[in-house]
């Protein structure tokens, strides 16, 4: 009894850190992917993000040589949606993020 008492604790614990990131807010998605795209200014490249991501709305040249990508999505006829923009440097690497989120109306 002991040892089925003990497995169950066991997967209950595991599976915690799993559902727990089920039940976060749009806005608490936000403000993690917010925080991992500060870790990665510096360090990811242009070709992670293509790989990562697929090919982007819209592309442009930056002033320093770089380029400014924009993945979009609009969803229910526009009322929900996000734009991700990011900077490059010449060198490929991250320089910059941005990212607008609207909500679905209720």
């Amino acid at each position: 009894m002991k040892t089925v008492t003990f497995l169950l604790s066991v997967v209950l614990a595991a599976a915690v850190p799993f559902l727990s990131g089920c039940y976060w807010t749009l806005e608490q998605r936000w403000q993690a992917f917010d925080a991992q795209m500060r870790q990665e200014v510096g360090v990811k490249t242009k070709d992670y993000y293509l790989r990562e991501w697929g090919r982007p709305t819209k592309r442009a040249k930056a002033g320093d040589g770089g380029e400014i990508l924009r993945w979009e999505f609009r969803g229910y006829g526009g009322a929900q949606g996000w734009n991700k923009i990011l900077t490059f440097g010449p060198d490929g690497v991250l320089k910059e993020f941005q990212r607008d989120y609207w909500p679905k109306e209720e």
